[in-house]
């Protein structure tokens, strides 16, 4: 009987003492559940739903706005990433135009002017603003202006005693047209103030997603986890396994 009665005994105590830890476990995870809603109990106050409603519809529009941007630069970047998957051959083109009969006697006669109104007369032939470079050879008398365009050039020799303008057009493939373009390479003014504002409503497409996700209860830990997952890795990714000098 008595080693009955220990048993019982024991059995209780082992059963009060599991129930005790498991309300103390219980306990501890209501205080911790209890300051995490204390902590984003902000996120229920009128300026912040004023702020994420702002957020929502900046992210809604902001986001339709870009979509083919961001679909282009997502291709592109593929594309770029990859350039030998891809053939970079192109067009070439030859034309050859009269050189105006005032234009080559005040070359002859080098005059001060000569060289300038020749080069607004090429580009008026080429459309073209933006020169590379001049190369004037007044032995042979010869002026050539290099044009850079995306993913190609236009190369203007000018033969002063023969009267002509040769203009060389090389253009290349639509894929290395679009990689330019991406890079904002010899794309003109209008093109790069394009990428920047791209670059400044894709920052603000980010920001007001991130703020949104701070309103949501069910996905917010998470979500943050994930923010910080895909803002380490690619550093860590590249401390580890991109090349670099020791």
């Amino acid at each position: 009987m008595a080693a009955v009665c220990l048993k019982s005994c024991g059995e209780k105590s082992m059963t009060r003492t599991m129930r005790k830890n498991q309300s103390n476990s219980h306990n501890s995870n209501s205080n911790r559940q209890a300051k995490t809603k204390r902590y984003w109990q902000w996120t229920k106050t009128v300026i912040a739903k004023q702020a994420f409603s702002l957020c929502r519809w900046l992210h809604i529009y902001v986001s339709t706005a870009l979509f083919s941007l961001l679909i282009f630069f997502c291709i592109t970047g593929i594309t770029l990433n990859h350039a030998a998957w891809f053939t970079s051959d192109g067009e070439s083109q030859l034309q050859v135009k009269s050189l105006p009969k005032e234009l080559k006697n005040s070359l002859e006669n080098q005059e001060g002017t000569a060289l300038y109104d020749l080069q607004q007369h090429v580009e008026q032939l080429i459309n073209l603003t933006k020169v590379r470079s001049i190369d004037v050879d007044l032995a042979l008398g010869e002026v050539s202006f290099d044009y850079p365009i995306p993913a190609g050039y236009v190369f203007v020799s000018v033969f002063v005693e023969a009267g002509e303008i040769e203009i060389e057009q090389k253009s290349g493939s639509l894929v290395s047209l679009l990689n330019d373009l991406h890079k904002g390479r010899h794309s003109g003014e209008f093109w790069s103030w394009l990428i920047d504002i791209s670059a400044a409503l894709m920052l603000l497409f980010s920001l007001t997603g991130l703020v949104i996700l701070l309103q949501n209860n069910k996905h917010r830990s998470k979500g943050i986890l994930f923010i910080l997952f895909g803002s380490i890795a690619p550093w860590l990714g590249y401390l580890l396994w991109v090349p670099q000098i020791s």
